[in-house]
């Protein structure tokens, strides 16, 4: 799961989604009220995508709860892609919540799961509000499924922990955790340790690559030790 800064409204390839932060406020003709910047590139790409939002709002919310929410399903021999909302907040004025962020995340992995093989582009929810930080929300995100890509337009201000211990004590601690198979722990481990989720997605990526590198060279020397062998 990659986080990048880049715009979100580009092909996630076939079958693929676009999912955008998002509420539960309804207009009195029933749509859904798309006013942020990301939601008005919504209207204008799809047609009607604010009814079709606040119909699915008010059919599956709960005391106007909804979490994630694919409202459109990717049709690739179509060439259509697929749209989704991803609940911040109850109200359309509300602040982000992190306890529905929370929630969501959990509703979008369960749905990631049903569905392996989406790839999903979506922006980075709850920083909607000037005031929250990407660094408070991050933490809520985790563990990200590896098909979805977090899109930011540079709210992820990179940084490293103040007391860094080197590369070569971070490569052993990642390292750890990658053998054992816990690639997200080893990205939680570095967010709690002080990088930025950006920065310790790209350092457990490099650990891993590092890692396989190593493997490739010792199994050319043994493959070469073997074919040695062979001829005494």
């Amino acid at each position: 799961m990659p986080v990048i800064q880049d715009q979100l409204w580009k092909h996630p390839g076939n079958p693929g989604m676009i999912v955008i932060s998002s509420h539960a406020s309804l207009a009195e003709d029933g749509r859904l009220v798309l006013s942020a910047r990301e939601e008005l590139e919504a209207k204008r790409r799809i047609p009607d995508i604010d009814l079709q939002c606040g119909q699915l709002v008010q059919a599956n919310a709960v005391d106007g709860v909804y979490g994630f929410l694919p409202v459109r399903p990717s049709r690739p021999k179509e060439r259509i892609i697929g749209f989704g909302l991803f609940q911040t907040r109850l109200n359309l004025d509300d602040a982000p919540d992190p306890e529905l962020i929370r929630f969501s995340m959990e509703k979008l992995r369960q749905y990631v799961k049903k569905h392996k093989n989406i790839r999903i582009r979506m922006n980075f929810p709850g920083i909607e509000d000037e005031n929250t930080p990407a660094e408070a929300v991050a933490p809520l995100l985790l563990p990200l499924p590896d098909t979805v890509t977090v899109c930011h337009q540079g709210q992820v201000r990179r940084r490293v922990p103040e007391n860094f211990t080197g590369f070569k004590s971070l490569y052993v601690q990642v390292e750890r955790m990658l053998m054992e198979g816990r690639f997200q722990l080893a990205v939680e481990h570095l967010v709690n340790s002080g990088y930025d989720i950006q920065s310790a997605m790209e350092q457990v990526r490099a650990v891993e690559r590092l890692m396989r590198e190593r493997r490739e060279r010792e199994a050319e020397h043994t493959g070469n030790w073997q074919n040695l062998e062979l001829f005494r």
